[in-house]
């Protein structure tokens, strides 16, 4: 209403200038009965209708024309009533009033990336920094990390000792990698991976465990190192691997073997081969569908245990999770956009909570987030629909219409809406979260499923959000599309996200996506710099809070027990956006109330957020890897710190 007002204020002062006077006056209908007009502009406390006066006061008699018009709403819409008697009146009123509704320029509204004739937004970040010196990673052709180590001049353990090592971290998969990604249900295959330990596939799995940064990992006793004992477990798989690969019929466990054996290779920066195995094992599952699709159809729930049922569902899990990681290396290292090899439907169904898992809450709970992962990762419009996503977050695309964004945020709405109750965080599919709703979330797996919703969101609008700096976010409309609305989405999504680090951290330590802490904080960085001093102060909560989470993510022992920050600084240097211009780094908060989102003392103190897993005394051999290839990329001096 205070627009309205506005606009009139403003045409009173047009009419003016064409000698016309202008009064505002309620209607005699009005006066009598208020409420007859219940959709009618509301002017003052008691007016529901107004009538808008306009007469000629020239004291050229020649020119005098005399006549009113009244704007009124009702429940049929607009009424106009004049008391113009002829044409000439018309003339004489269009003449002195043409030039307002054409010429007066309306406030510009901040479209900065819209073309209006087409509908178009440009895309205004291919990528952000932290993302490009990352792809860059896993796009290269060439291994970026060293030769495998020679292992013939390792010291190895006894055969004891080392079963004792394995066993040991089998039980650490179950603890945490297992609840994540349940692709083994634990009350089948764990007695088969603790009584089978020279198994190919409990080496590969095992190796992998190893290769991580998971904290549950038991401390390696010397000689050896976890570096050392992730790549003996490897090259026993490998070896394994070898002798069945084409002399067996295919299974699950040759191509669960050739999944882990992969993601080894990729934590090693060995993309060929990572690309290699993930090919094969996408072949060999796709081979597989007809031996198990079938069952799937008979599995609920409640169906009683079966041999048959449980290696068919293990099949459908693998289906999605090697699924998953085909797309990424197809799109990151092959760099294709025909996705119809890959992104077509299944048929298969989603993964459901066998009888055998029931016994456990937290079983439960983790089959029941894993399905909606392996949902939000298989949402699918049409092919052309997944062409542009991919292509929109690898970089590929200089502009995005309005109608596919609008479509490719749907996709995301609607995954929000189908979620069950218990696993939404916040009332709507976007919109600031609340610390204390997060924390009351029984299940941790649905927060690490919000890690991964979020990351979407991000990934989405810092593709073509404003420059933080160049816009105040004044009169920012959701419902129009361009840059300012970007902005607004990647603020909201950015305190989500740091959000939910902080109390994913807590609760599933090892499960804090290190590379979207990266992503996203590089994200804070920038919109720290915004022009809107509440947007500002929210993101440098947000990025003190997430570097903290990060710090304690990848913080490592000495051998006296003296936690060390080495790769935490490495990592840091990844983000120019949070440096300052002397290359130290800045999270220095502001006091003033943040709208929508707590201050920083309702993050709590992170000294007892982790109980039962402790940092590695050691890197992983992802981390080292990683800093080898960051330090051919960053310049030490540009991006130092202090």
């Amino acid at each position: 209403m205070k627009g309205m007002e506005n606009q009139l204020a403003i045409m009173e002062e047009q009419l003016r200038f064409y000698n016309v006077q202008y009064q505002l006056r309620p209607t005699h209908e009005e006066q009598e009965n208020v409420v007859s007009h219940p959709n009618a502009f509301t002017m003052h406390p008691n007016a529901l209708n107004f009538t808008n006066t306009m007469k000629s006061t020239d004291n050229n008699p020649e020119k005098a024309n005399n006549w009113q018009l009244t704007v009124s709403g009702g429940s049929e819409g607009i009424s106009l009533q004049t008391s113009i008697k002829s044409l000439a009146d018309v003339s004489a009123f269009l003449t002195n009033t043409f030039q307002y509704f054409n010429s007066y320029p309306l406030p510009r509204t901040p479209n900065y990336h819209i073309d209006r004739s087409l509908q178009v937004l440009t895309v205004t970040n291919r990528m952000l920094s932290v993302e490009s010196l990352l792809y860059s990673f896993f796009q290269s052709k060439k291994k970026m990390a060293e030769d495998s180590l020679v292992l013939n001049s390792i010291p190895f353990y006894d055969h004891f000792t080392r079963m004792v090592v394995k066993g040991k971290i089998i039980d650490s998969y179950y603890t945490c990698m297992g609840m994540l990604n349940p692709l083994f249900p634990k009350t089948h295959f764990y007695p088969i991976f603790r009584a089978n330990q020279h198994a190919m596939l409990t080496s590969a799995m095992v190796a992998f465990v190893t290769y991580t940064q998971c904290r549950h990992v038991p401390v390696i006793p010397a000689p050896m190192t976890r570096e050392l004992l992730g790549e003996s477990f490897r090259k026993e798989a490998k070896d394994l691997l070898e002798d069945v690969l084409f002399e067996q019929e295919p299974n699950i466990y040759i191509a669960a073997t050739l999944m882990f054996l992969s993601q080894c290779a990729l934590m090693t920066l060995n993309n060929s081969e990572a690309r290699l195995y993930m090919n094969m094992a996408w072949r060999m599952i796709l081979e597989l569908k007809p031996r198990h699709v079938h069952v799937l159809a008979e599995i609920t729930p409640d169906t009683p245990f079966s041999v048959e049922r449980v290696e068919a569902e293990t099949w459908r899990r693998l289906f999605y999770v090697i699924r998953y990681l085909e797309l990424s290396l197809y799109v990151l290292y092959d760099g294709l956009y025909d996705y119809s090899s890959i992104l077509f439907d299944s048929g298969i169904g989603y993964p459901t909570v066998l009888s055998i898992e029931k016994t456990a809450q937290d079983t439960i709970d983790s089959v029941e987030a894993f399905r909606e992962v392996v949902r939000v990762n298989d949402c699918q419009l049409t092919r052309k629909d997944d062409e542009i996503r991919y292509r929109l977050f690898t970089g590929k695309l200089d502009n995005v219409s309005v109608h596919e964004l609008q479509r490719l945020e749907s996709q995301l709405c609607d995954f929000w809406k189908s979620l069950p109750p218990s696993f939404q965080l916040s009332d709507s599919p976007f919109d600031y979260l609340q610390m204390d709703r997060i924390q009351q979330c029984d299940n941790p797996y649905a927060i690490y499923l919000h890690q991964v919703y979020y990351s979407y969101w991000l990934a989405l609008e810092t593709r073509l959000m404003e420059e933080p700096s160049a816009t105040d976010l004044e009169g920012t409309n959701m419902d129009r599309y361009d840059g300012d609305r970007a902005l607004l989405l990647v603020s909201i999504c950015s305190d989500a996200m740091s959000k939910i680090f902080h109390i994913l951290f807590r609760k599933l330590p090892c499960n804090v996506e290190m590379h979207w802490m990266l992503i996203a904080a590089d994200a804070m960085g920038r919109l720290k710099k915004s022009a809107n001093p509440g947007i500002s102060a929210r993101a440098s909560i947000n990025l003190q809070q997430t570097l903290a989470v990060l710090k304690r993510r990848v913080q490592k022992t000495d051998a006296d027990g003296n936690l060390e920050n080495d790769n935490y600084s490495m990592l840091k240097s990844m983000l120019p956006s949070v440096q300052t211009p002397s290359g130290s780094m800045s999270t220095s908060t502001s006091s003033s109330s943040l709208a929508g989102s707590e201050q920083d003392s309702l993050y709590g103190d992170d000294s007892d957020a982790v109980t039962d897993s402790t940092p590695s005394n050691e890197p992983s051999a992802y981390i080292v890897n990683l800093q080898k290839a960051i330090s051919t990329h960053l310049d030490d001096k540009e991006f130092s710190v202090v």
